[in-house]
């Protein structure tokens, strides 16, 4: 396949079958290979917990085959390309916690080179490191996929275990909130830094969650946050 060609296939069906599988041998060259099998189950999941909750299944696909387009670079080489790219980050991340930076990246990135995927498939991929306080239901798949894919062995696995089983039982929002939750107990347990806006973004979500169990409003439906 020339490069005309694939680049025609995007154009034409940037969300096809035929698009996520030259995206997946793309990605291919660029990680090694438990990180492609992670994103292989990551796009895998988010198709079916799109479908679960009347999201864009191949949209969702293909952003999770694309999440961790940047993982294969060490800390120098992201420090190096979000500046390069002009990356908005918090001086925090690039001095201390530079693995977060692989969603921004590739974000902006594959916007340049992909405009065709389109902005929310970019901010899902940028988000799903850190989350966000008003995710979308896309953004809420990636974060939540990355988790709970099949073969994830890093990390608390009865926590993992028990987000598996909420799937298609609580809301996205709700389940969003769970795995949040989860991160954030699992980052203090293992005794890591916590980037002040997790902090933040934690005491959002527990207003809103706790607005949602009293008055049974969804999240989605509110105004996004500043």
């Amino acid at each position: 396949m020339t490069a005309k060609q694939d680049m025609s296939c995007i154009v034409a069906e940037p969300f096809g079958v035929e698009t996520y599988e030259l995206m997946k041998s793309l990605l291919r060259e660029r990680v090694g290979k438990k990180r492609f099998e992670h994103s292989v189950n990551v796009s895998k999941v988010a198709r079916r917990l799109a479908k679960t909750y009347g999201a864009d299944p191949d949209k969702a696909r293909l952003a999770g085959i694309l999440h961790d387009w940047d993982k294969g670079l060490s800390n120098e080489d992201l420090r190096d390309r979000a500046q390069d790219l002009g990356v908005e980050v918090d001086p925090m991340v690039l001095t201390d916690m530079p693995w977060l930076l692989h969603g921004p990246t590739a974000a902006v990135a594959l916007a340049r080179e992909y405009p065709q995927f389109g902005s929310d498939v970019f901010q899902a991929i940028a988000r799903h490191t850190s989350g966000a306080a008003d995710m979308t239901p896309l953004d809420a798949i990636i974060y939540i996929a990355d988790i709970i894919e099949p073969d994830r062995s890093f990390g608390d696995m009865e926590g993992i275990e028990r987000l598996r089983a909420l799937v298609g039982e609580l809301p996205l929002d709700e389940l969003y909130f769970q795995a949040f939750k989860y991160t954030l107990e699992f980052l203090i347990s293992t005794d890591r830094v916590l980037y002040p806006a997790t902090i933040e973004t934690w005491n959002i979500l527990m207003r809103t969650h706790g607005h949602i169990a009293k008055h049974h409003i969804n999240i989605w439906d509110m105004p996004a946050v500043d």
